[in-house]
Order: C-alpha cells, then structure tokens, then sequence
C-alpha cells in the first residue's frame, strides 16, 4: 500500500468532507491513533490507512504532524506528514479533519501500541484478522449493519473492500469473464455479494449463456454487466431465499438472455408465463438445485433445459424436414450425438397429440466458438418428426440455401454421420464440404451441459 507524505487536494476533494475544525499542536500526542487518505493513486482510488502520531512541529500558524502506518506492507511502514492550518473558534473535543486526515481518537497510547489497562475496540483489531476473520464472519448483512453504524464502520467496510470480495465469489464460482457488474452504490454491492454468496453451483451455465450470446441477446457480448435493475430484480431476500439454487441464478441474469424471472402473487413467472415444481418427485431423478419443472404445458428435465428451449429460434434456418413414417421418431430418438448440450421436454397439458421438444447444439457454447449451431427437434408420436438446423454463421457469399453455411453443414455431418438422411433427407447432402481451415473451426467440440429427459 502506497501513503503519501500529504494528500492532494483533488484526493480531498472526492472524500466525504466533514466539518472543518482547527488544529491544536497540543491536542496531538504521541501514539494517537489517526486515519490518512493516500495519494499516490489514480483518482476516485485513493484508500484510507491507519497511522499512529509520531511527533508534532510549529510552522507558522499550522502544525505538521508525523505519522507512521500501522500496518507493515512488504516489510516497511510508510511515513505520512500533514500540514494542518491553526484556526479560531475550534472544539478541543470535535474531530479534526482537513485534507484526508482524521483524528479518529484522542486517548494516548504509548509507542510500542500496548493495551496494557485498555478495553480492546472494534477497529483496534489487526487488519488481517478483522478482514480474513471478523467480516467473514458478520456476512454482506453484517457488514451491511456495521457500514452504516459509524464513520470508522463506512470506511472499513468501504466499496474497495465488498467490490474485491464480489470478485472473489465470482472467481470460485467459475463466472470470471461471464459475469461482472457496474455498480456504484455500496448498498447494491453488499446485496450483490449477498446474491453471489447464496447462489450455490453454476456449472451448466456457462454453455447457455454463451449460445445466448452468439444470438445477440444481452447485448451479444461477454461478460455480462450487471447492474442496479438486475440486483433489484431478484426480489426481497426471503424470495430469493426461497428459491432454488437454478431459480436465484436465473433471476439474477434472466434479463440478459431476454427472460426475466418475477415471482407474482406466490408465482414464478418467466418471461410473463407461469413456471411451476411439480409436487410429485422421482427420487432418482429430482435435482434440488435444478430441478424438473413445467412451462407452458412441456416438462422439462431441468430449469436450464428450460432456458436453452427458450432459445431455439435463434439464427437462420438452415434447413428444415419433416417426416411421417412409421418408427420414425423411434429411430430418431436413438440416434447418439458427440455433443450434449441439450434440452428436453415432454408434452403434459392438454395438446391434441403427446410430443417431445429436443433442443442440441452442435456449436456456440465454448470460448472459441464464433458463431452458434443447433438442431431442433419436435417428435409427435407415434411416427413424425418435425427436424430444424439454425445458424449464426455469417453466410458465404455468391451460395443459395444450405450452401451458404458450410461450417454448419460440416458440423451436422460430423455429429450425425450417415444419419444425416434421417433428419434431413437430402438437403444436405449435396452441400460441398467445408475448406480444411472451416473443417478445422467447425470440429473443435462442444462442451457437455445440464441434459437428461423428464419422466
């Protein structure tokens, strides 16, 4: 941590300023405990350390105080001097403040920093221990509480300190590059760190957002920017409490995959339809982080499978068949792909005939993945299936149908083989094959996600 020998005054000038006292050499005795402001900082960063008052010394109607840091940074306490004006009129009892200095307590204490006889204070605890230990322990509602108890409690719970913990959860969630925020307040970052804190895995998460990504929703870039709306969007506590694990993570970034999450009357509504957890559960398949769920008369396998149905108009269509055969759907329902970032659901309302909706996606859900491919597949029983390919790669120029998107009909082929004909026919087969460079972008593999089939 660098200290500065005296704060400027543009560091000044972005603290919150106090009441203007005079300064009293004799008022400042030795090992007095004081807060400095740095300097040595970019703007709007300057930081408040602790310092104890060496000694004091007369300049002409000021008085230049001696401090050294209390806390040792890479084996050395920095020195700080500040020239402090003498002005008329002061309180010997109010506290002294003037460029990023603070008089924070008055009592004296002898230079090795003993407690010898005097009742240990909050703040007097070692740094390290108030920030590995203590404020882990208060929680972002402790540390809510103690921001707001005092001046000493803002500046020790400041927004440097809750931003480097959201950081932190953001890291071992494995959502650093996914997930970031644009937040000002200290009272929407302690909520974030809250929301961040309570909610649970994200593995899974990942692969969607990114093919929602590749769509242009959100913006069409990563990571995604949270802000004020999204913190405010996941409700009051005790709903976000109540919610499960995939629930708290979808209300929290719903918004940016074009589905918002908002509980109505005791109801979970996505995107404006009600999306409810059936009672009835299969112990072998009931997830209660992510559990079965049904949305708009489908069940579905998961919350995520619901999501990445919620994506599967997206791009071009590429090509699209549909059979009436006998076994048809059987064969099609067998059919084993490399890539299984999938989403499942089953028809439960009332529908003039029972189908299924599989969502696959071929491409789009790694980091170096330029665009998005998926398939499509709606199965009417007992023998029809309706097959669609969709894209987001950018078309070839001077090619018709299909043949305008040659990376996507080299990943179809790769994943389905011969089986190609079975969803397709011949649409895509007489599509010339992909340059080596294309074939090479098109065969790096796709991630396996949350999938399963609801029964």
């Amino acid at each position: 941590m660098a200290a500065a020998a005296a704060s400027s005054s543009s560091a000044a000038a972005d603290l919150p300023q106090q009441q203007t006292l005079p300064s009293s050499h004799e008022r400042y005795k030795k090992g007095t405990r004081v807060w400095m402001v740095t300097n040595k900082r970019e703007k709007g960063k300057q930081e408040w350390v602790t310092a104890a008052m060496a000694r004091t010394e007369d300049v002409g109607g000021a008085t230049k105080v001696y401090m050294t840091e209390k806390e040792m940074v890479d084996g050395r306490r920095e020195q700080l001097v500040v020239v402090v004006p003498d002005m008329a009129k002061t309180s010997p009892h109010g506290p002294q403040v003037h460029e990023g200095f603070t008089l924070v307590e008055s009592a004296h204490r002898d230079q090795n920093d003993s407690n010898t006889g005097q009742q240990l204070r909050l703040f007097d605890l070692p740094s390290d221990v108030e920030r590995d230990v203590f404020f882990p322990l208060l929680g972002p509602g402790g540390l809510s509480h103690l921001h707001s108890t005092c001046a000493l409690g803002s500046r020790r719970v400041s927004v440097a300190y809750v931003k480097t913990q959201i950081d932190a959860e953001l890291a071992a969630k494995g959502l650093k590059g996914i997930i970031s925020y644009e937040l000002a307040s200290i009272g929407h970052l302690l909520r974030l760190l809250y929301i961040i804190q309570k909610s649970g895995e994200w593995e899974g998460w990942e692969p969607i957002i990114r093919v929602a990504k590749h769509q242009g929703r959100g913006g069409g870039k990563l990571p995604i920017y949270l802000d004020s709306g999204d913190v405010e969007g996941v409700g009051s506590r005790w709903v976000y409490d109540s919610r499960c694990e995939a629930l708290r993570q979808l209300s929290l970034i719903g918004r940016h995959l074009g589905m918002a999450l908002r509980r109505v009357k005791g109801e979970e509504l996505l995107g404006g339809h009600p999306l409810t957890i059936p009672t009835r559960r299969r112990r072998d398949r009931f997830d209660r982080a992510n559990p079965v769920c049904v949305y708009q008369d489908y069940e579905f396998a998961s919350i995520r499978d619901v999501v990445l149905d919620n994506l599967r108009y997206g791009g071009t269509n590429v090509a699209f068949h549909n059979v009436v055969q006998q076994g048809h759907l059987t064969r099609c329902n067998r059919l084993r792909f490399k890539l299984h970032t999938t989403s499942t659901g089953h028809s439960v309302g009332q529908l003039m005939r029972q189908h299924e909706g599989r969502v696959i996606v071929l491409h789009g859900d790694q980091p170096d993945h330029s665009f998005k491919a998926h398939l499509h597949i709606i199965g009417l029983y007992p023998d029809s299936v309706f097959a669609n390919l969709y894209t987001t790669e950018r078309p070839a120029a001077g090619q018709s149908g299909a043949a305008r998107f040659p990376q996507t009909v080299q990943l179809v082929r790769q994943q389905l083989g011969t089986d190609v004909q079975l969803l397709f026919g011949n649409q895509l087969v007489a599509v010339p094959s992909a340059g080596p460079a294309t074939a090479a972008a098109a065969a790096t593999p796709s991630s396996s996600a949350a999938a399963g089939v609801a029964e």
